[in-house]
């Protein structure tokens, strides 16, 4: 914990940096990393303590399932005072001690199928465990980026605020020398009022992006929390061949390994009801002490063996056998959908990176057009062959333009995280792959 607080730093600021490239994080950007943040989720997300319930339960099933055919000891004491109503005088004390040892010896295997069941149980558990960390983990990085997306936009307005302030005293000194109309004045002065406004809106949408992020991670509402962030956005490796992150998928998903698991549970769910009207075998011996007031103490010993057989149970394990086939079948219609389910994902997150890394890659020519015809267009108006609409609209562009990049830099963040998580993985930046 010390850890994780060492790195919730007091005062927010930020480090902003930028690569569209295939590099990582510059190593000058301080504060919290993706990774810091994903290793935050999954060390304090109260759905993976949730999880973690379920497995230690169905851990405890297994051995409650063992402990039906093991020895069971009993012991019975009693005392108590004995006589006749009519003869009350001639009451006395009596007592008795009961120790018996009882065991299944033969039950058709019944319990160790059931045994097996609870074994893939808790094999789906432990899958429905690997997902939840799988959820927490993607949710994390699309909060994280989500932040890094709206600090950067902060960062335009920024940027476009000081342009907008540089034309409004260029707007003024031009019109001093009788160069130009106050017009332009007022308005290079209503477009910088207005870029102060979108600032304001900006900041508010990191306030309520750094919220996001800190549910996302998990943390408690009474901790300090004011991140300090590697703003960094970069462009991951784009997906692989569909068919072989799709093999991939189908090795690696949870939540298919879990319906395997549940579809062998099944199975031995009809071995079970098929045995309902199998014979039992139960041994037991035991001993009892008894005394009488008056008299000396007797004990006795016994040992027997008791066969069941069931001879008539009314359709019951017929129809048993029934519903758990009914059930095997719509497990398995369960499977086939979700075969179909993972090749969607599959399909839509391998779709959605490579369009992101595409636009990524056109909105980063944009910017370097839109920076150039900002300066024509500054120098334009400075020497009174341009105008100042031309220099606001040429503002307005670069920074639409910059949005547009981080936008499609962050869908290309997102669309990677949706694919780890069609082919089962946690986010790449976890598991040391690109």
């Amino acid at each position: 914990m010390k850890k994780i607080i060492s790195l919730l730093l007091i005062i927010f600021c930020v480090s902003p940096s930028f690569a569209a490239n295939n590099n990582v994080a510059s190593d000058d950007a301080l504060g919290l990393s993706i990774t810091d943040c994903l290793n935050i989720a999954l060390t304090n997300h109260p759905s993976l303590k949730k999880s973690k319930g379920a497995t230690r339960a169905a851990e405890a099933m297994i051995e409650q399932t063992k402990s039906t055919n093991r020895v069971k000891v009993n012991m019975t004491a009693r005392t108590g005072l004995n006589g006749d109503y009519q003869y009350w005088d001639d009451r006395y004390h009596s007592g008795t001690l009961s120790l018996t040892a009882t065991k299944t010896l033969y039950d058709t295997n019944v319990n160790k199928l059931n045994i097996e069941i609870q074994k893939e149980n808790l094999k789906s558990v432990l899958e429905s465990e690997r997902q939840t960390q799988i959820d927490v983990a993607a949710n994390a990085k699309k909060a994280y980026y989500d932040l890094v997306l709206k600090i950067l936009n902060r960062d335009v307005e920024r940027e476009k605020l000081k342009n907008l302030e540089s034309h409004l005293i260029t707007a003024r000194a031009i019109y001093e020398v009788g160069n130009s109309s106050y017009i332009d004045v007022t308005k290079a002065e209503a477009d910088v009022a207005s870029a102060q406004v979108s600032i304001l809106k900006a900041e508010n949408d990191i306030l309520l992006s750094q919220e996001a992020l800190k549910i996302a991670m998990g943390m408690s509402d009474l901790e300090i929390f004011n991140l300090v962030l590697s703003t960094n956005l970069f462009l991951p490796q784009p997906a692989g061949n569909l068919n072989d992150i799709l093999k991939i998928a189908m090795e690696d998903r949870a939540d298919y390994r879990k319906i395997q698991s549940t579809l062998r549970q099944r199975e031995l769910e009809i071995k079970v009801a098929a045995r309902g009207n199998s014979p039992t075998i139960t041994g037991s011996v035991g001993s009892d002490l008894s005394k009488r007031e008056g008299s000396s103490a007797t004990r006795d010993y016994n040992a027997a063996v008791s066969v069941n057989i069931p001879v008539e149970d009314g359709g019951l394990t017929a129809a048993k056998i029934e519903s758990a086939r009914a059930q095997l079948e719509q497990d398995k219609a369960e499977e086939e959908s979700l075969r179909q389910n993972i090749t969607h994902d599959l399909r839509s997150a391998s779709f959605s990176l490579s369009n992101a890394i595409e636009r990524a890659k056109s909105s980063e020519k944009s910017v370097q057009y839109a920076e150039e015809n900002l300066e024509l267009a500054q120098g334009r108006y400075e020497v009174g062959v341009g105008d100042a609409l031309e220099v606001s609209d040429a503002v307005s562009t670069l920074a639409t333009s910059r949005y547009t990049l981080y936008q499609a830099l962050y869908d290309a963040q997102t669309a990677r995280a949706d694919l780890d998580s069609a082919m089962g993985h946690l986010p790449y930046e976890l598991e040391g792959r690109i």
